[in-house]
Parts: structure tokens; C-alpha cells; sequence
């Protein structure tokens, strides 16, 4: 790749790729480069250091998740909405499972742009609750509780959990649906 043709995205688009390959903590500068086909020193006239580049690919992960969650859920309410939400979130997760690593150490960030875009996503999930939830202490438990067996479901996976006879498309439908049972007292 030509100097000139080198982008933030470019890089931020292979780093994931890479890590993919042999996992975030092995991601360094020279092994961007080698995979860009670049001197490794032009990867510093986009970011800092390594750790500015995390915070970089977790912000356009969060971007890439609400603007995915946006489109989607227009038009839906209510039992639709969330599941909606909800497949749209795990299969996200499960595609981009380097960039969900990330995504799950961002309260240790600090951040920014990194925290609004996050509180962004959080947003969503309160707009959606909204249709059965008016108290605000009550939406914010109701909406952790989702955002942990979301989490809970796409973790356990992706560390080789949920082998066996009971299918993983029908586990993740029943929970979404007992999440959904809680709320409208069915």
C-alpha cells in the first residue's frame, strides 16, 4: 500500500483483521506495517501509539454498532425492538469479536468520545424500554439486566461455552423471551 493511499480506517480495518488472526495483546506497530506493506513509522502520523489505536478502533466499532442498531430498528417497538436489539447486538459481537473485546473494557477508558458513543448505545436500549417502562430506576435495572445477558450470552460463547444437545439459536430465543416475559408480566 502507497504512503498516500493510508488512512486511518485502512489501518484500523487491517489491525482488527490481525488481530483476528493472532489475537489484540500480539498487535504491534511492525506487524500492522508488515500486513499494510508500509514502514511501520507511517503508522505514527495517524496514532500515537498502540494504545491510541485501541482507543481508536474501539471508537469506530461503537460507531459501526449503533449506526447497524439505528438502521435496524426503525419502525419497531416494543417486543419487536428488542428483539431486534438483541440479535443485532450478538451477531455483531460474534462478527466482529476483536472489536467486542474492546468494547467490553471501556469503562476502564477515559475517553471521551469513547464514553459518549457508548452512552449512545446504552440510549438506545432506554428508548426501546421506554414503550413498557416509565420509572427511570426501574428502566435503568431493566435495561442492565438485558445489556448483561446479551453480554453473558456472547461471552460464554465465544470462550467455547454452549456445547451440547439443546441448539444455540433456540437458547438464545428463549432468553430474549423470558427478558421479554419479565417485562409486560406475561
Amino acid at each position: 500500500m502507497q504512503k498516500r493511499n493510508l488512512t486511518k480506517e485502512k489501518i484500523i480495518q487491517a489491525t482488527f483483521s490481525l488481530a483476528d488472526d493472532i489475537g489484540l495483546n500480539e498487535v504491534t506497530f511492525p506487524k500492522i506495517a508488515d500486513k499494510l506493506g508500509i514502514k511501520y513509522p507511517s503508522l505514527y502520523n495517524h496514532f500515537s501509539n498502540i494504545n491510541n489505536l485501541k482507543i481508536e478502533m474501539t471508537i469506530f466499532f461503537l460507531k459501526e454498532l449503533n449506526l447497524k442498531l439505528m438502521q435496524r430498528l426503525i419502525g419497531k417497538s416494543g417486543e419487536d425492538a428488542i428483539r431486534e436489539y438483541a440479535y443485532v447486538y450478538r451477531d455483531f459481537a460474534f462478527k466482529n469479536k476483536t472489536a467486542y473485546g474492546l468494547f467490553v473494557n471501556i469503562p476502564s477508558t477515559k475517553n471521551e468520545e469513547v464514553l459518549r458513543l457508548a452512552k449512545e448505545t446504552n440510549n438506545i436500549i432506554h428508548q426501546i424500554l421506554d414503550f413498557y417502562i416509565k420509572d427511570k430506576t426501574l428502566l435503568i435495572h431493566k435495561s442492565r439486566a438485558l445489556r448483561s445477558a446479551l453480554h453473558g450470552f456472547v461471552s460464554l460463547y465465544s470462550f467455547g461455552y454452549f456445547h451440547g444437545e439443546a441448539d444455540l439459536e433456540d437458547s438464545f430465543h428463549f432468553m430474549i423471551d423470558d427478558y421479554i416475559s419479565s417485562l409486560s408480566g406475561k
